[in-house]
């Protein structure tokens, strides 16, 4: 609004000072009332002026809104082809202690976008570089001893341990993981440990892919 009125002001001075320019070099013939415009005419001639500039700033203004949505159709586009990767899932099954480290298969599955993580081996596969989160607990009862480990492939990362014999405890532990696609991760009951879970979900593990 302050624009308009200011362009407005500016207009009118305009078509004022070539009025008086006119009158001064009509060859120094005397001015006459036919000689000057009405007041009518020069309220549409400023009102054509006016118009034209609102035109201008219409046709601007269009041409921003026509990026801008540009813009957002691209960015769509982006999230659109963004993978979407993240699963949680339970153990639902009570295990060990076992003569042997075993891997963890979490059968009871809340959610798993992507189909990346497979409740039959336990085994979250990458289906595209980029850098995930993963976290997972553990609970023992009847006083055993719990020893959970997160390895990406053949690499340990993170584990969740109690040696003393409480009647029940839990824990748990998370890391951010950079992958290429076809990495492995799981977790895995080390050898003479116990884990414990039902239909509570005491024991679970969880992953999803923040950016590639």
């Amino acid at each position: 609004m302050r624009t308009i009125v200011a362009l407005l002001f500016v207009l009118r001075s305009c078509v004022s000072e070539m009025l008086v320019l006119q009158t001064r070099n009509n060859d120094n013939k005397p001015f006459s009332l036919e000689d000057r415009p009405t007041a009518s005419e020069n309220q549409v001639e400023e009102q054509r002026v006016l118009l034209q500039e609102l035109r201008a700033i219409v046709t601007q203004q269009s041409a921003k809104l026509n990026e801008m949505g540009a813009t957002v159709e691209e960015l769509k586009g982006d999230n659109r082809e963004r993978p979407k990767v993240a699963f949680s899932a339970s153990l639902a099954e009570s295990k060990g202690p076992n003569s042997e480290d075993v891997i963890l298969a979490y059968k009871h599955v809340f959610n798993n976008v992507g189909d990346a993580y497979s409740p039959v081996t336990g085994v979250f596969r990458a289906p595209v570089k980029g850098v995930y989160y993963f976290t997972y607990t553990a609970f023992t009862a009847k006083s055993k001893k719990r020893r959970v480990s997160l390895f990406k492939n053949t690499q340990l990362m993170v584990t969740v341990t109690d040696d003393v014999s409480d009647s029940e405890d839990g824990g748990s532990n998370g890391v951010t993981l950079q992958l290429d696609a076809g990495d492995e991760v799981y977790t895995r009951l080390m050898e003479g440990f116990h884990i414990f879970d039902d239909n509570n979900h005491h024991s679970t593990f969880t992953g999803f892919l923040l950016f590639t």
